[in-house]
């Protein structure tokens, strides 16, 4: 019978800890999708738009290299894909827009102040290890490459 109750006792952790931990993941891609639809929805510059997606998408590989399981990563990429997608591709588009307008001094302006954002040394550490993780799921990194591809463009550093 001790044995019966430790099994029981086991069993019933593991599973306790198997739906936190999707709770919390649920809970983060919540956030994400809330914070995403915010910024592309908002009044705020193009600059100050690109500088929440940046520092939301560090949130999210910071968040995903904690998965040990890359399947459970995979699914946890393609839902952040999947929910925010649109906003990031209005964010991004917006961005992209702007930057086309500046002059040659205001994008040399513009890319001394990115590589003071705090979330550049983030970036610039996370952005190879996550395409690195899921080298062999191209939607994985053509998330990657898109979004640190619109920092790319300003600061004229490569993410790789």
């Amino acid at each position: 019978m001790h044995k019966s109750l430790l099994l029981f006792f086991l069993a019933g952790t593991v599973l306790l800890h198997t739906g936190c931990a999707s709770w919390k993941q649920n809970r983060w891609l919540s956030a994400h999708q809330a914070n995403l639809r915010r910024i592309a929805d908002s009044n705020m510059s193009p600059e100050q738009k690109l500088d929440g997606l940046l520092t939301d998408y560090v949130d999210f590989m910071k968040e995903d290299l904690k998965f040990v399981d890359p399947v459970k990563g995979v699914k946890y990429v393609k839902k952040y894909h999947d929910q925010n997608e649109a906003a990031m591709d209005k964010i991004l588009k917006e961005a992209e827009q702007w930057q086309g307008k500046l002059s040659l001094m205001d994008k040399g302006s513009l890319a001394i102040r990115v590589v003071q954002k705090p979330y550049i040394s983030s970036l610039v550490d996370l952005a190879p290890k996550f395409k690195r993780k899921y080298k062999q799921y191209a939607f994985a990194v053509k998330l990657a490459s898109k979004i640190t591809g619109g920092l790319t463009r300003i600061a004229g550093k490569a993410f790789d």
